[in-house]
């Protein structure tokens, strides 16, 4: 045989169908991650436009387009290919389709994915500098399949199973267990593909984030024998732009006998397999439910109704409010489970809501109302609003990153910041309140927090600096106002997380960037710099399994604050250098840390606020051992904690003493708790106090 003849044979049958004669473009655009084995398209520029193409030589009109109104009409070119170039996409996965003479395909170029309620084309957008769901090295746990015959539906059904690294080596460990589910039009294959569940937890437990637990992804769809099944429709992808302008979907079809169906199937099949199979706690403290969208819906019918088997139950984009935005009233709702706020509070350790800010109207508003509503109630929960995405798989699996870090804490992680509200050591002493225990203002005002599409963004950047304190790179999150140039220098206020927190903590769970652009625009604040360094100074600065155990890694921090992390911000940012224009502030233990470090340098920091100081915090003889020294180089003071707080004799007593010695602050006691919302207020007071 001609050896010639044989490799140009072998070319064509290796190379992927319609695209043996398909180059390389010469510039500075690359392939989808999600393209197929060889596919040069689609391609993604560096402002995030894509241009798709095909090759259909006998077509008359190809059109692209994403599952919106948008259309992107193709120009047909050489060797029959057409392509288009879309406008900049939002980072994040992405369904697309192709439209040929009128005919509906898949882009041969592109896997597909089960969505919209069959297979369709996808598209993996970059997004700089995030890698919390790639692949890195580190230990990765397994996604298994597990069949199993369903008593409910009588039918074989399908289950995937992520088990955590480690889950074969010890054979007497046991673990617990999140049921994750996916949304109306798509299926079991979901979360593993799509949500990139396996890498996010992977990811998550090697930085000792969130505690190794067993998760199940069962396909969401459930009918007793002789019903017919309900129809699905493609979720509402918006075009991108204001919070809540979406376009709204039309009403959903009645899924209840689905939803029953479903219920039965989860109480009665589901967890007695994944008990009986899998080495799991199988216990209501070591269960949870959570789910995106329909997913959310069918995990607040479940678990309201089932918490003798629940314990942390999580919606993402969907929840106990539905999409109807009917009122809320806990006496009523979801049979009046909630009735009793603080029984309902005792017994569920996690209720946690997620919302993109520009998911379709009717869905944003009915979960931001019914966060609203629980809150009114009493009832304590975690709230969260991914910027900039719509009812899209980013904003999912930023929300299952939020969300897994809470769960199975159990007291290892009780009170711990960023881990939602709890009772750490200290926390369970009788609270006595004192007369001038009141507020200093009143509430903000409603919406304060919800980023505003009418106003300039400033920016947020994670960044490295080579700490010497600590013998190690370091990271800390960075906020740019609005308009940031070099040519103009900024004050810099530094804000300090609590004892379970890191440097992203002030952007989980009290959105500063938010904050400060809105106070910007409306003209209540100077234009600042606002930098969230990780106050755990030591190697590994992870919280790890029991966070008390790194309170010394706190105190630590002192130094690398002076020496390493404001040297590293001078030397790289337009910043005025001088006390005057730098403030510290922090929430629970880094706001002991900043009484601790900036009172003890008033050559270094001018403004110093604390809010739900920790037991870290130094007596108050220690912290101002010279008050007429205070009096002369402090511009402010400002002591703050909720009336609900355990931890509030701490800052009763900074406040006492700075009373008693004639120490000018600010003291502010609401009526909030150890939680994210006292320290998201406080921001928003503090910041318009400083500066000036």
């Amino acid at each position: 045989m001609n050896r010639l003849w044989l490799a140009g044979l072998l070319c064509l049958v290796l190379a992927p169908p319609g695209r043996a004669q398909e180059s390389k473009p010469d510039d500075n655009t690359v392939p989808a991650s999600t393209n197929v084995q060889g596919a040069q398209y689609p391609r993604i520029h560096p402002d995030l436009r894509v241009t798709f193409r095909i090759k259909a030589p006998d077509a008359q009109k190809v059109v692209f387009g994403f599952f919106d109104s948008q259309r992107y009409p193709a120009t047909k070119g050489e060797g029959g290919f057409w392509t288009a170039t879309t406008e900049p996409q939002v980072p994040g996965f992405h369904y697309y389709r192709v439209f040929v003479d009128g005919a509906e395909v898949n882009d041969p170029g592109s896997h597909t994915f089960y969505g919209t309620g069959k297979d369709a084309s996808g598209i993996e957008i970059p997004e700089k500098g995030v890698d919390y769901y790639a692949p890195k090295d580190v230990p990765h746990g397994e996604v298994r399949e597990r069949w199993y015959f369903s008593g409910t539906t009588k039918e074989w059904r399908h289950a995937f199973v992520y088990t955590p690294p480690g889950y074969d080596n010890d054979r007497e460990r046991r673990y617990p267990v999140l049921y994750l589910q996916h949304g109306g039009g798509e299926d079991e294959t979901g979360w593993p593909r799509q949500g990139r569940v396996a890498f996010i937890l992977d990811n998550l437990i090697a930085e000792h984030k969130a505690r190794p637990m067993i998760v199940v992804m069962e396909r969401g769809y459930a009918r007793r024998p002789g019903e017919a099944p309900p129809a699905f429709r493609p979720p509402p992808r918006p075009a991108a732009g204001a919070p809540g302008t979406g376009q709204n979907p039309p009403p959903r079809p009645d899924f209840s006998r689905m939803f029953s169906a479903f219920e039965d199937v989860m109480v009665k099949d589901l967890i007695p397999m994944v008990d009986a199979t899998y080495r799991t706690i199988p216990d209501r403290e070591h269960r949870a439910m959570a789910g995106l969208s329909m997913g959310g819906m069918q995990t607040f019918q479940i678990t309201l109704k089932h918490l003798d088997l629940f314990s942390h139950i999580g919606g993402f984009s969907g929840g106990g409010g539905g999409f109807g935005g009917v009122a809320f009233d806990p006496k009523t709702a979801h049979g009046g489970v909630m009735a009793d706020p603080a029984e309902f509070n005792r017994k569920v350790r996690v209720l946690w809501l997620g919302i993109g800010t520009t998911e379709p109207q009717r869905m944003y508003d009915s979960i931001k109302n019914y966060h609203e509503a629980l809150e009114k109630a009493g009832i304590k929960h975690v709230y969260y609003e991914s910027p900039g995405t719509s009812h899209e798989w980013l904003t999912w699996r930023r929300c299952l990153h939020e969300f897994a870090p809470l769960l199975f804490a159990g007291d290892r992680m009780a009170g711990r910041p960023g881990r939602g509200p709890g009772r750490g050591p200290g926390m369970n002493r009788p609270i006595v309140l004192n007369p001038d225990d009141v507020p200093a203002f009143p509430d903000p005002p409603a919406g304060f927090d919800r980023r505003r599409d009418d106003v300039p963004h400033g920016k947020l950047e994670m960044i490295s600096y080579d700490s010497k304190t600590v013998g190690t790179t370091r990271k800390m999150l960075v906020y740019t106002p609005p308009g940031y140039s070099k040519d103009t220098k900024y004050p810099v206020v530094y804000l300090l997380h609590g004892i379970g927190g890191d440097e992203t903590e002030w952007r989980r769970f009290a959105r500063p960037d938010v904050v400060l652009d809105n106070l910007i625009a409306d003209g209540k604040i100077k234009p600042m710099i606002a930098v969230m360094p990780n106050g755990r100074a030591q190697k590994d600065d992870r919280p790890g399994d029991n966070p008390f155990a790194t309170a010394p890694a706190f105190a630590a921090f002192e130094e690398d604050l002076l020496k390493d992390v404001i040297p590293t911000i001078e030397s790289r940012y337009s910043v005025q250098a001088d006390r005057e224009h730098r403030a510290l502030a922090g929430l629970s233990m880094g706001g002991g840390q900043s009484l601790n470090f900036g009172l003890a340098h008033l050559d270094t920091f001018a403004w110093v606020g604390a809010f739900s100081a920790a037991p870290n915090t130094k007596p108050a003889a220690e912290l101002v051992p010279e008050p007429s020294v205070a009096k002369e180089k402090l511009k402010l003071l400002w002591i703050a904690c909720g009336k609900k707080d355990g931890l509030i004799r701490i800052s009763q007593g900074v406040h006492a003493y700075l009373k008693e010695k004639g120490v000018p602050h600010i003291w502010h006691v609401d009526g909030n708790a150890h939680d994210p919302t006292e320290w998201k207020n406080n921001l928003y007071f503090f910041v318009q106090h400083i500066f000036r």
